[in-house]
């Protein structure tokens, strides 16, 4: 698995929750900010405050956090609104509390602390880089048109060398024998792929805003294997090299080498028990 370093030009430390205050994934009672939240197979019918989560690693990061007269009929609305949010949980722990007031306090206090990106209100900063390229972020769909924050340092290329980066890249992925097949087989329309992700790297370099997808949803059902992920990475190093200038090339070959380690650790880590909460009908 390909493990960009941290806290570099490239990859700058994050200001969310650090996983001294993110409770192990294997604690039979996790505390979360100071709350102690119990779980199970089915949340409850009765007010309180709750958090779906994901496993990354060892650790329990929060995806979503609500509070609501019913827990149970909330995580059940919830996972009907927004199917690919629920996807992206893979855990559910609950706190009951009758008063509104306190839940609602409560609420606004994990959520500042660690900013879930299914979340929009109260939130203090951008969601942590781990869940990034695992979890649409809200905050940023709701931006609509606004401006892309800038690249780091920076860090510039023209649309014509991304356009150029893209098909250099994929004129060698298509011809090798590993991740060939997969985008062979997936890709249908290879004008409106290339410039999907041509309009991904101008959002990330240039920083307009024609990009609004979410790649590792894409990932999902594509039966990749750690190998693919090295093949990848190794071609793309190959091509920006080729293709950008150094300073530039250096910044997406970090890019994609973080989005590896993302999507390796949403796609391979063994997920935690999924808790499907109580049936719509009781």
């Amino acid at each position: 698995m390909t493990r960009p370093e941290t806290g570099s030009a490239i990859h700058p430390p994050h200001t969310g929750p650090t996983l001294a205050v993110l409770p192990r994934a294997d604690d039979p009672a996790p505390v979360f900010a100071g709350f102690a939240f119990a779980t199970g197979e089915r949340p409850p019918h009765e007010p309180g405050v709750f958090i779906l989560t994901r496993r990354l690693a060892d650790r329990l990061y929060p995806v979503l956090v609500g509070e609501a007269e019913n827990i149970a009929a909330a995580i059940i609305d919830h996972r009907a609104k927004d199917p690919v949010g629920a996807d992206a949980a893979d855990g559910v722990f609950w706190m009951p509390r009758t008063q509104p007031r306190q839940r609602t306090h409560i609420a606004r206090d994990l959520i500042g602390k660690y900013h879930p990106p299914l979340n929009t209100e109260h939130r203090k900063a951008p969601t942590v880089p781990e869940l990034a390229a695992l979890v649409p972020d809200r905050v940023d769909a709701e931006r609509g048109t606004a401006a892309a924050p800038p690249p780091i340092g920076g860090i510039a290329a023209t649309e014509e060398e991304l356009a150029r980066l893209v098909d250099v890249f994929y004129a060698a992925a298509k011809a090798d024998r590993l991740i060939g097949p997969v985008f062979n087989g997936t890709v249908a329309d290879w004008e409106a792929h290339a410039r999907t992700v041509a309009n991904f790297w101008s959002r990330s370099l240039l920083g307009t805003t024609r990009y609004n997808g979410h790649p590792f949803t894409a990932h999902l059902k594509l039966g990749l294997t750690p190998e693919h992920f090295d093949r990848w990475v190794s071609l793309f190093r190959t091509s920006a090299t080729a293709v950008l200038q150094p300073e530039a090339a250096a910044y997406a070959i970090g890019k994609v080498e973080h989005m590896s380690t993302c999507f390796q650790t949403g796609l391979f880590l063994p997920p935690i028990k999924v808790h499907a909460g109580a049936d719509a009908a009781e």
